[in-house]
């Protein structure tokens, strides 16, 4: 007769988050499923983007719909936000550096700035993730060099309820 199964409980299961694309944390499996059926209900942010018809040289203010990001930026409306990506396009392989803002229309923090180096297009994750902060904008400034008709998309995720 065989021996019987051992049960084997998820919860005692490890799991591995290293060089994992899906930004689960957990270390056993029941915390990663956790942590799936809450990413499944978290949203992504729907169209935030900025950019910028013709030359853009240091210290432009991206604009989001012709208003520059520093007089009206991107709300950021989701719980627990949080910047996972950044995507960025030129007309041209251009150097220059972009700095992304938080703020509320009075307090500016510098979150990050990203270097592109002789790209036309590049795309960013950042690792570990930019916490933001719900309720506040996000802005995008060329900090040095310059850009033509440059667009830059952000992925920011979070959960639609508190």
């Amino acid at each position: 007769m065989p021996a019987p199964f051992a049960t084997q409980v998820a919860k005692s299961t490890p799991y591995d988050p290293t060089n994992n694309p899906s930004f689960i944390t957990a270390t056993d499996v029941q915390d990663a499923i956790d942590q799936i059926a809450t990413n499944s209900q978290v949203s992504a942010s729907p169209s935030m983007s900025w950019g910028k018809a013709g030359n853009a040289n240091s210290n432009t203010w991206l604009a989001n719909e012709g208003v520059p990001s520093n007089i009206a930026g991107r709300v950021i409306f989701l719980y627990s936000p949080k910047l996972t990506n950044l995507y960025v396009a030129s007309n041209s392989a251009a150097t220059f550096t972009l700095e992304v803002y938080q703020h509320d229309g009075v307090t500016y923090t510098l979150l990050t700035t990203v270097s592109i180096v002789a790209q036309r297009a590049a795309s960013f994750v950042f690792s570990p993730v930019i916490t933001l902060t719900q309720g506040k904008e996000l802005a995008i400034k060329i900090g040095s060099g310059s850009a033509q008709n440059i667009i830059v998309g952000a992925i920011v995720r979070g959960s639609s309820t508190p």
